[in-house]
């Protein structure tokens, strides 16, 4: 008995000591890996690596063929696409990954919306993931007159792939889980199920689905046999970087979006490509903080520039309707327009106010209305923001971009006329 439960005991210690080995080899493999896509050159690599869904077989793959020859046939509208893709397409990428999702989805905004989140559509969908309405409100995504949060890059993100995950455990199949994106989740069960009633298979290729959400699929293919084979296709795929385009900031105030793009020193037009969501010329805070996506690099200016500015950070105020008023008055009152209050407002032209209603008026500080004409005057007064020396910059350039002297740049940090890339100047206004 002894010699019996010693032999046990050896062969539980082996078996704890090879489950041990194996889940610390499984441990070095999975850190292999992610060494090796932390280490590629650019995201088109890592989107490879991660490829799932296989091509069909025939006769379906002509149809595959078929929609990827577009295409091909037209390189610089393909790569006009992955161009609008280019601030998203890693942030995407690396959440799809962290999911264990397959790739392919990486590459389904191409089909939804052509990674453009403003594009509009007749189907009242929206954002890169093109959520209707009432999608979009069952995920969770929030939609007012201040933002739609649909066209939120990280916000309708999540929300997709937590929606496709979910449909794969439901379907226990990604091709029809993408098929239920298309055609809605309930469609694809009814018809699995009349399927599965008469003793059919319920395989992607065999199931009775229309045409139009085949095609939507088979699209997706498409697209990823031409990124995995760009090179025997004649397409060189614009490179993008292997790294995050974009940083996450907390915003905890109301403020001007014209003050987060001064202070972040981005132009609007990069400031809408990342935040999209937002409907107004203000950043409305209610209980929870909202999130800005800055670009990388200009994160640290952002948050220090931020916390040093005192003045006002926003140009409008609240201001509760009182009975009876009328927005003719209320515009005259405070010294702007009807047509700017109902557009800053999202109030519709023949629509009266409420009682107790709620809208944003020029504030008023010290009494006196900042306009917005004079509110970019005095955003201009006792303020001071951090500019990153480029390549090619020269401090003439750079002080008649701020409307200064190169005497003052000087005084002001202490220093010489040569700079550095990526010097940060400490630029005073007034």
């Amino acid at each position: 008995m002894i010699i019996k439960r010693n032999v046990i005991s050896a062969i539980l210690f082996l078996l704890i000591s090879a489950a041990s080995s194996f889940l610390s080899f499984n441990a070095f493999a999975d850190r292999l890996l992610h060494d090796k896509a932390q280490h590629s050159s650019n995201v088109w690599e890592r989107i490879r690596n991660g490829f799932a869904l296989a091509l069909p077989p025939s006769p379906n793959n002509k149809a595959v063929r078929k929609i990827a020859l577009n295409y091909i046939q037209n390189p610089q509208a393909f790569n006009s696409i992955v161009a609008n893709g280019e601030r998203y397409l890693f942030y995407i990428m690396e959440e799809v990954e962290r999911r264990g999702m397959p790739m392919e989805i990486a590459l389904l905004p191409i089909i939804e919306s052509a990674y453009d989140p403003l594009i509009k559509s007749n189907s009242q969908t929206a954002g890169l993931w093109q959520f209707i309405p009432e999608t979009g409100r069952i995920l969770g995504l929030e939609q007012n007159v201040w933002h739609d949060d649909r066209r939120d890059i990280v916000a309708s993100t999540q929300a997709a792939l937590d929606y496709l995950q979910y449909l794969y455990q439901r379907f226990d199949n990604w091709k029809l889980a993408l098929a239920a994106y298309n055609l809605g989740e309930g469609a694809v069960g009814k018809i699995l199920a009349k399927h599965m009633h008469k003793g059919r298979a319920v395989n992607f290729y065999d199931v009775n689905l229309p045409v139009e959400v085949k095609h939507y699929v088979y699209k997706i293919l498409a697209v990823k046999d031409i990124v995995a084979n760009a090179k025997k296709y004649g397409i060189q795929l614009r490179s993008i970087p292997n790294r995050p385009y974009f940083d996450t900031v907390k915003i905890h105030e109301h403020i001007d979006i014209p003050l987060v793009t001064r202070l972040a020193n981005i132009s609007e037009i990069e400031f809408t490509a990342l935040n999209p969501a937002y409907n107004r010329y203000v950043i409305k805070v209610n209980n929870e903080p909202r999130t800005l996506l800055i670009p990388r690099e200009k994160k640290e200016i952002f948050v220090r520039n931020l916390e040093t500015y005192h003045d006002p950070r926003v140009s409008w105020q609240f201001y509760r309707v009182k009975k009876g008023e009328k927005i003719s008055e209320i515009a005259t009152r405070h010294e702007t327009t009807v047509k700017q209050l109902q557009t800053i407002n999202g109030i519709a032209r023949n629509k009266n106010l409420t009682l107790g209603q709620k809208i944003l008026v020029p504030q008023i500080v010290a009494g006196n209305q900042i306009t917005r004409s004079s509110w970019k005057k005095q955003m201009q007064r006792n303020q001071s923001v951090v500019y990153v020396v480029k390549k090619g910059d020269t401090l003439y350039e750079i002080a008649k971009r701020y409307r200064t002297t190169v005497d003052q740049i000087k005084h002001w940090n202490n220093s010489d006329e040569n700079l550095s890339i990526g010097q940060k100047l400490v630029m005073l206004r007034g």
